[in-house]
């Protein structure tokens, strides 16, 4: 049985699929698997993934469209241990996986192993940003907080145990036209499963190609995702008895202002006035919920929270 599954949904990435390819080659561990599925690309990708030569590389064809719809059939069809999803314009260093499963077999009880990793943009090549996994420092409770609302890491710094995408852990096929749609997947993960952090930073993540899905230039889309994540991570909670915690409530306040000072900037005040909207509704929940509340959260509710954003600018500038 292979160690890892590298999922890679292939969707037009013609110009760096190989790229991709040529990293999980590299990789000082052999035992793994590269699952390549390809969602319908029009660009020849499939074709340049297919030229490789190695009985560990498969290319198949996902039924349905969408990323997550493509990992969840790479899941169906993987026999790996673990499972590392890798989009097709990423690439991991040669370490990446050893490093990893090192972690791994240190927390045999872990479920999900996750790493820091490193933000590049095909614009600013020589300026590597190295980003660390929220809870790492923050611990378990600062973790399940933040994923209610922002991604935790990127898709492809965490393995995943295999045995932990059960149905009802999957990616959220619904959600592929938008790009937040890993908050949904993350959360529910990290709220059943324990996590371990390694200290690999070794996977590259490629921001804003041309066919990239990120909005955070678009506030009004910005607002729909979370919207949607909180929408969906809410109904979870439910169905699991649960309700949103202080930290939760002030993640999602946290994700709505930084769109109200994105429409703002924009000048895009409709959506500026509804994301507004937004967090301060969740500012109000979060001292309905909140035994103590922190001085900062104190401040934003004296001074009000578009008054402490405009200061906040200013003290930061």
């Amino acid at each position: 049985m292979f160690s890892v599954s590298i999922i890679a949904p292939l969707y037009n990435k013609a110009s760096y699929v190989a790229e991709t390819i040529r990293s999980v080659l590299a990789q000082t561990r052999a035992d793994w698997e590269m699952l390549v599925v390809d969602n319908g690309s029009t660009d020849g990708g499939a074709d340049i993934a297919r030229a490789f030569d190695d009985a560990r590389l498969r290319v198949v064809v996902s039924p349905r469209q969408g990323p997550g719809a493509a990992r969840n059939y790479g899941v169906g069809l993987a026999q790996g241990e673990w499972i590392q999803f890798l989009d097709a314009d990423d690439w991991l260093a040669p370490d990446q996986l050893e490093q990893q499963l090192a972690t791994a077999a240190q927390h045999p009880d872990a479920m999900i192993i996750a790493g820091g990793w490193r933000e590049m943009r095909d614009k600013q090549p020589g300026r590597v940003v190295v980003q660390r996994p929220v809870g790492r420092d923050e611990g378990l409770d600062g973790l399940r907080d933040a994923a209610f609302a922002f991604p935790p890491w990127a898709v492809h710094a965490a393995l995943v145990k295999r045995a932990a995408l059960t149905p009802d852990y999957l990616w959220p096929e619904e959600l592929d036209r938008f790009s937040n749609e890993d908050a949904v997947f993350w959360f529910r993960l990290v709220m059943t499963h324990r996590v371990a952090f390694s200290p690999a930073t070794g996977a590259f993540y490629r921001m804003q190609t041309p066919t990239a899905r990120n909005q955070l230039d678009d506030p009004a889309k910005r607002l729909q995702e979370f919207d949607l994540a909180a929408e969906y991570n809410q109904r979870w909670l439910t169905e699991q008895r649960q309700a949103p915690t202080p930290g939760q409530a002030a993640a999602l306040m946290q994700a709505y202002s930084s769109v109200y000072e994105a429409a703002c900037r924009a000048n895009d005040l409709t959506t500026a006035e509804a994301a507004m909207a937004r967090a301060e509704q969740w500012l109000k929940r979060y001292f309905a919920l909140a035994r103590r509340p922190t001085w900062p959260m104190r401040l934003r509710r004296w001074l009000g929270l578009p008054r402490f954003l405009r200061y906040r600018r200013l003290w930061t500038a």
